[in-house]
């Protein structure tokens, strides 16, 4: 349910001019969020680009956060509330977003000036969170159980580390459903979220995640298939938080 879902050295210069007194060269314009985004070129072999535009990634998650409020999660503290806080956040002026399907997944790139809370990530994929489940209450999936446990993985390194304020945040998910009649789907994905602030950027965020289809039904249950591994997925997160990071 969740979609679930990355800026530059400022160059100044001053120009001398024999007789003349010097001025300062115009500086760049700060790069876009659809600058920021990975190329087609860098999307994980197998992974072709699809159109999504940002209202239509705010609709499926709008979708995905009001079914969301109708389960029941235990612990109860591990709800998450990242995804609903930045959905209404988000717009064609402030965002940019790239999609690819493979035939082991669906990679969505979100690139933002809107804020993501990383530290209510943390707090509901780790540690006493780090496996939750979810019972769904409504809708035709109404009595399925939801088993997600959550890999924190490490984040790539940043040249000179990261800044005051900003935030890394990677994870691996293994989601095993439960449907009424007793079979059961299994599903892995992967999450990146990264708040940065560059001086060619300002503020910005960037998440990626790329999520695993869903094993049919079955009892006993299949394994699932990793739409990638978790060294790639940490090498195209770093991809795609180089692109704000690396002048």
């Amino acid at each position: 349910m969740r979609v679930t879902v990355g800026a530059f050295a400022l160059v100044t210069g001053m120009i001398a001019v024999t007789g003349c007194s010097t001025g300062s060269a115009e500086a760049p314009a700060p790069r876009t969020p659809a600058d920021l985004l990975l190329p087609a070129t860098e999307l994980p072999p197998g992974f072709a680009a699809e159109a999504l535009s940002v209202s239509d990634l705010v609709a499926g998650n709008r979708a995905g956060i009001d079914a969301a409020r109708t389960t029941r999660v235990t612990p109860e503290y591990c709800v998450p509330t990242a995804d609903a806080d930045l959905n209404g956040e988000l717009t064609a002026d402030n965002s940019a977003v790239l999609a690819a399907r493979g035939g082991s997944g669906v990679l969505v790139e979100l690139v933002t000036k809107a804020r993501r809370d990383i530290d209510a990530d943390r707090l509901a994929t780790t540690g006493r969170c780090a496996r939750t489940t979810t019972e769904i209450t409504t809708g035709n999936l109404a009595g399925s159980r939801v088993v997600t446990e959550y890999t924190e993985i490490a984040p790539p390194e940043i040249d000179g580390g990261l800044g005051a304020g900003e935030q890394m945040l990677l994870t691996r998910s293994e989601v095993t459903t439960t449907l009424p009649d007793g079979g059961v789907r299994r599903q892995v994905g992967f999450a990146g979220y990264a708040a940065l602030d560059r001086p060619a950027s300002g503020p910005v965020t960037v998440q990626l995640t790329v999520s695993g289809a869903a094993t049919p039904a079955a009892d006993p249950p299949t394994d699932p298939t990793e739409p990638v591994d978790s060294a790639a997925m940490a090498e195209l997160f770093g991809d795609a938080i180089g692109r704000v990071t690396v002048p």
